[in-house]
């Protein structure tokens, strides 16, 4: 979910998304780049829509118990803000779950379908701060990830390499008003593909978790870059949680239902 988080982050759509193959060549006209033109590059590369056939999450608990889900997941952008569904098909005891979130002008808010319940429930709270199918990947995470904090600022840092491949480097700061506990996320962005392949999520005392992307798994498929392998390490409890993507797609359309409250559990 840089892996997905391209599509939920609460930044706006370039005019027009790169096509596959492109390079990403985001330089300012001085010759020097600046954090404008990186932000450019990854804001070319978010989708209006977006659907996951097959998301494969798997969580390792600190006592070594490890948890497996299976989803699938749709996301889409309307006036610059984001709604995802989350379906989930395994394991069988939460098979039919259903998970909704939107982002609202002011708030977000989460909807849950229980099947033994055969009913929704709405989430109390920020669901933007729970982790996706009970994993270290949030929602607000993912958005800070590309840089989208809500408010604040954006500074280039110079350049670097991860796995042979030249990244450029980031600092994402919230605004005063930004309900988020981190002081800032340091990022470094693939020069090639606009991905994000690490991010640390620093506050007062220190890094707080990392996301990392491999990046042996960079790809492209209807013109939208990511990463199919991805993980967040919560490096104050040790948890962490590993992201796999399957037949990611940009559909021209997604049927409203799938991201209403009272029908989105029925939009699989």
């Amino acid at each position: 979910m840089a892996w997905v988080a391209c599509s939920v982050g609460s930044v706006a759509l370039a005019a027009e998304a790169r096509t596959a193959g492109d390079a990403a060549t985001p330089v300012a006209a001085g010759g020097e780049t600046t954090a404008a033109d990186v932000m450019t590059c990854m804001r070319a590369n978010v989708p209006q829509q977006l659907r996951l056939r097959e998301l494969i999450v798997r969580t390792e608990e600190t006592d070594g118990d490890v948890r497996t889900l299976r989803a699938r997941m749709y996301v889409k952008r309307e006036d610059g803000r984001a709604m995802v569904t989350v379906h989930v098909d395994s394991p069988s005891e939460v098979r039919g779950t259903s998970y909704l979130w939107r982002e609202l002008d002011t708030r977000d808010e989460t909807f849950v379908f229980i099947p033994e319940l055969n009913r929704v429930r709405r989430v109390i709270g920020s669901g933007a701060d729970s982790g996706v199918l009970d994993s270290e990947f949030s929602m607000r995470d993912l958005q800070q990830v590309q840089g989208s904090f809500s408010s604040g600022s954006q500074h280039y840092l110079g350049e670097g390499a991860i796995e042979g491949r030249s990244v450029w480097k980031m600092r994402f700061e919230p605004g005063d008003a930004e309900p988020t506990a981190y002081t800032h996320v340091l990022a470094e962005v693939d020069q090639a593909r606009c991905v994000t392949l690490r991010a640390d999520f620093v506050d007062e005392k220190g890094v707080v978790k990392r996301f990392t992307a491999k990046a042996d798994s960079l790809t492209e498929n209807d013109g939208i870059a990511y990463a199919r392998h991805v993980q967040m390490d919560n490096l104050r409890s040790g948890r962490k949680s590993f992201g796999e993507i399957h037949q990611l797609e940009a559909p021209d359309n997604l049927p409203q239902r799938i991201f209403l409250p009272n029908a989105f559990y029925l939009g699989r």
